[in-house]
């Protein structure tokens, strides 16, 4: 019997308990599937897992309502690796044989999860200001590509900047398109919790929140490797300043990065880039900063959005006559919260103007703060 066909002990387990959708089970479970269709399957696990309550039911549904119409046995297939073999014999000598055609048409399937994933896209967006793609965004994503390099000797990356330097408004578009599953991005908790910073992560490989400290940890190693990127905002918020080189969610990325070879990507403050200049002398964040390439390779972002980037973002609104306001938007997105507040004021304006039905002017700028 090949190793392909032989049940490993997780498969031959899962076949008959509950559908388990982390990232490494998954990703065993459907090695054997057209490299077109793996990277799919693996989103869908996680739309299942995050977005529908691990409820096959519920994937059904939404599907059948952008008219693809498949039952639930079929998606469950899909997720445990059987759409293009089934499953023979019994106890002792269960195996998987090679199906002659597939439960459902390649083509067919592809075409559904890329009309659940475009839905779900529109979902997340709803109600939410457009991605600009500024001229600081696009320095963000080529800073993340180069880092990404399998080749690349330094796969940590610092991100230096202010709040509202757009820092995880690019980072967040910056995984969409390059799929949370290959690249995930993550919040920092509120206090430095090691134990809640891996169960967060944990889950953003659809592991349990439930399940035991090991276990949590080996299903991140298991999920992670040479292709995959983890982007961490706000990391200062992970630094316990009383514990000086006891810092256990720097002492676990840096094991992560030296184990699986990812990428690490990290959002901090310039006064936590001081800190780290300064805990260098001590020797504790030398080797974390050496593999950044040291402190001349981070990243620091600009203050202040340039005048190109404000009139990009002003017309991205359908502001009329954006040019002939310039330089009040540009002082609108100089004032304590940055480009933030020229995103605040342009969607308020926006929804007024709309709900006069009329084209967004200064003028509603001007009466959404409240400046008549």
């Amino acid at each position: 019997m090949s190793d392909e066909t032989q049940l490993t002990q997780i498969e031959e387990h899962d076949l008959y308990d509950a559908l388990k959708l982390d990232i490494a089970t998954v990703e065993k479970r459907i090695s054997h599937y057209p490299e077109e269709l793996r990277e799919p399957v693996l989103w869908l696990a996680t739309y299942v897992a995050q977005e529908c309550g691990r409820e096959i039911d519920i994937l059904a549904a939404r599907a059948k309502d952008l008219n693809f119409d498949m039952d639930k046995t079929t998606w469950s297939k899909v997720l445990r690796g059987r759409w293009n073999r089934r499953v023979v014999g019994g106890p002792g000598g269960t195996r998987f044989e090679p199906l002659t055609t597939p439960i459902v048409k390649l083509t067919r399937l592809l075409a559904a999860i890329a009309a659940l994933r475009r839905d779900q896209q529109l979902k997340e967006r709803a109600g939410k200001v457009p991605f600009v793609k500024t001229s600081r965004a696009e320095v963000i994503w080529n800073f993340i590509d180069e880092l990404r390099a399998e080749d690349r000797v330094n796969k940590f990356g610092i991100i230096v900047g202010r709040t509202g330097t757009e820092k995880s408004a690019s980072t967040l578009e910056y995984c969409r398109l390059n799929n949370h599953l290959t690249c995930i991005h993550q919040e920092a908790p509120a206090k430095p919790s090691y134990s809640q910073f891996i169960a967060d992560l944990a889950a953003k490989y659809n592991g349990s929140r439930q399940s035991s400290w090991g276990r949590m940890i080996n299903k991140i190693i298991e999920s992670v490797n040479a292709k995959r990127t983890i982007i961490l905002e706000n990391v200062q918020r992970l630094y316990v300043e009383k514990a000086e080189a006891n810092q256990p969610v720097f002492n676990f990325l840096q094991k992560l990065q030296d184990e699986t070879r990812c990428t690490i990507i990290m959002t901090i403050t310039p006064v936590f880039a001081e800190t780290l200049t300064r805990k260098l002398a001590n020797g504790y964040f030398e080797q974390f900063i050496g593999r950044a390439g040291g402190t001349g390779e981070f990243l620091r972002l600009p203050d202040y959005a340039t005048e190109e980037d404000v009139l990009l973002i002003a017309k991205s609104f359908g502001l009329q006559r954006a040019d002939h306001c310039l330089e009040y938007l540009v002082k609108i997105s100089r004032e304590p919260g940055l480009i933030r507040i020229l995103f605040g004021a342009l969607q308020k304006a926006k929804i007024a103007a709309e709900s006069e039905k009329a084209k967004l002017t200064v003028d509603h700028i001007r009466a959404a703060r409240g400046e008549d």
